[in-house]
């Protein structure tokens, strides 16, 4: 048999050999890629249970505390991970946010931010240290009365026994060296086929001083995968004159487990609202705005992207058209 003949029978066999090899490439490095994960959140989730165990000696066993939300609204908020769910959740997580924000009428901005929870489940399931980030303005993100903190936040929160359907959270931290207390109330009432939620926040900080906050969401399960959740909120704080109140239309919709959307219309004022463009106190709505936001899990489940456009009219810009672009991609690490 020639060396030619010879090549053209072995050939196809080294082909297939080839992509063999290439595939076999290919899975082990995301296999490899999977296992790290893993290994990372197994190790977060045992250096929680260390700092748990070396401060079990001091503090007392306690009842659990349940949650009374609906199972559906719980997933949806689960899965787009508001504001409102990183409040309520004791679950134990490691998250780093990389993001960046576009404006037509104010430079864009990028930033990261590490958010961390830690229950200690060994010492008392009641009890949960926190790290944050603390993030601008979830209702006025513009607002010039709007007192903004930026530093890391460390302390520890106490989820107190339910009382009368009443869902206690209390939390001590310092921030930029500055020591604070807070203290959330909420209850869950079922009418029909809402779920009303009021919740009351009180925050003392050694800086600036007092605020308060009162948000009461109304939330309807449309089916498993959508949600329309109405938020009327309100909020005073010291060395700012009037109070905040805003409105907030939102719709969420989750697609699959891995994808979805929300869209929200937001309207928002001060009852003594002052700004350089109108200096006299004014108080009606200074802001209108519309977003969109689209979250999707990519390469895997513990990679998420979110995209969102949005057009705000404020007063401080004499309501002209304020073109926004969010970009966010969180990594998570642990049990959320």
């Amino acid at each position: 048999m020639s060396l030619r003949v010879m090549a053209l029978l072995i050939s196809p066999f080294l082909a297939i050999f080839a992509i063999a090899q290439e595939t076999a490439t290919e899975r082990s490095t995301e296999e490899y890629i999977d296992e790290k994960h893993k290994q990372f959140s197994n190790y977060v989730v045992e250096v929680f249970d260390d700092i748990d165990s070396s401060i079990s000696r001091w503090v007392q066993d306690s009842d659990d505390n349940e949650t009374g939300e609906d199972e559906a609204i719980t997933n949806i908020d689960k899965f787009f991970k508001d504001e409102k769910f990183i409040e309520e959740t004791e679950r134990s997580f490691l998250r780093i946010r990389l993001g960046a924000e576009f404006q037509s009428k104010d430079d864009e901005d990028y930033n990261y931010k590490i958010r961390a929870q830690i229950p200690l489940n060994r010492t008392k399931k009641s009890f949960q240290l926190f790290i944050e980030d603390v993030e601008k303005s979830y209702f006025d993100p513009e607002s010039s009365t709007e007192v903004k903190e930026t530093n890391t936040a460390v302390g520890i929160n106490f989820f107190a026994p339910i009382y009368k359907d009443i869902k206690s959270k209390y939390s001590i931290g310092i921030s930029s060296l500055t020591p604070y207390a807070k203290a959330r109330y909420s209850k869950d009432f079922k009418v029909d086929t809402w779920v009303i939620q009021p919740t009351q926040q009180f925050k003392y900080s050694l800086k600036s001083e007092w605020s308060e906050e009162t948000n009461l969401y109304f939330n309807r399960a449309l089916d498993e995968r959508s949600l329309f959740r109405t938020t009327l909120h309100r909020k005073t704080q010291s060395h700012v004159d009037g109070f905040d109140y805003a409105v907030i239309f939102s719709y969420y919709l989750t697609l699959s487990s891995k994808k979805g959307f929300s869209i929200s219309q937001q309207f928002w004022g001060n009852s003594k609202y002052k700004c350089e463009v109108a200096p006299e106190e004014y108080n009606g709505i200074s802001n209108y705005s519309t977003s969109l936001s689209w979250r999707q899990n990519i390469f895997k489940q513990w990679i998420s992207l979110e995209l969102g456009p949005g057009i705000s009219f404020h007063r401080q810009y004499e309501y002209e058209p304020n073109y926004l672009f969010m970009f966010n991609v969180d990594f998570y690490f642990g049990n959320i």
